[in-house]
């Protein structure tokens, strides 16, 4: 990511969507922690962040950074072993938000609920984006 907003941002998102089901589970709450150690946010960031206000999205200027963030939000959903719709619907609300093609998001967000959370590779999510480039 180019700046600490976007980071923040990103972060936010992902907070958001583990919370879209109502439950901030341990191992959601770890991976966002992991996340954050990754982007070099300091963790007093994570304090405060609020699942009932929806972030603003501060997005990279590159499309295939994009599609990085993308994939991260789409491991969340289902790093717990459960899907709730509602995290499914708002993980597919925010790639639309993102700007990514519709058809990629849903596509990206099934491969990863057939395959689990963590057996999706960057590669397999690139290719899938690649199917819809225009």
């Amino acid at each position: 990511m180019d700046n600490h907003q976007q980071k923040i941002s990103h972060l936010k998102a992902l907070y958001h969507l583990a919370a879209a089901d109502g439950v901030l589970s341990k191992v959601e709450g770890i991976y966002i922690k992991n996340v954050a150690e990754r982007l070099g946010v300091n963790l007093e960031e994570l304090i405060n962040f609020d699942p009932k206000n929806e972030p603003t999205l501060e997005l990279p200027d590159r499309e295939y950074k994009i599609y990085a963030l993308f994939h991260r939000l789409a491991i969340i959903i289902m790093i717990d072993n459960t899907v709730d719709e509602r995290e499914r619907h708002y993980c597919f609300t925010l790639g639309i938000k993102m700007g990514l093609h519709p058809n990629a998001v849903g596509e990206i967000i099934d491969h990863i609920m057939a395959k689990g959370s963590m057996n999706v590779t960057p590669a397999e999510v690139m290719n899938i984006f690649r199917k819809y480039l225009s």
